[in-house]
């Protein structure tokens, strides 16, 4: 398997894992107490939680369909770095505007999650960078 294969799949894991790391709490945190908290949580920012994973769902379809020979594959490598970047973006701006609430007494990982967030992020710029050097290498 070559490098330009190897970071292709790292790209889409990679927005795959933000979406379910951004959606950890969704699973983990319950009842009615924690609802306005969590969906305040998510609200937090200019775009909020959900331009995260839109921005990571579309860059695992760009990356995805790079291959396929619908566009020109090295305009779409550089939509995927530029989407990874928005992605990353995004996520460390909703990281900065969250505010602390009660729910993170309870749920001390929280304080963590949004960095946690940020930092699986991380990968997708990355891979989608090494993946659009090796195709236009």
């Amino acid at each position: 398997m070559n490098l330009r294969e190897v970071s292709r799949r790292a790209g889409i894991v990679g927005a795959v894992a933000t979406v379910i790391v951004l959606a950890a709490p969704y699973a983990i945190v319950s009842g009615a107490d924690y609802a306005t908290q969590l969906a305040a949580y998510y609200a937090a920012g200019a775009f909020g939680a959900g331009a995260v994973a839109l921005f990571a769902l579309v860059s695992a379809v760009v990356i995805g369909s790079v291959e396929r020979g619908n566009l020109d594959p090295g305009t779409l490598a550089g939509v995927a770095v530029m989407l990874g970047v928005a992605t990353t973006a995004s996520a460390a701006a909703w990281a900065v505007a969250i505010e602390p609430t009660t729910m993170f007494a309870e749920f001390r990982w929280l304080e963590q999650h949004a960095q946690a967030v940020v930092a699986v992020s991380l990968s997708i710029p990355a891979s989608a960078a090494v993946y659009a050097r090796e195709l236009l290498a």
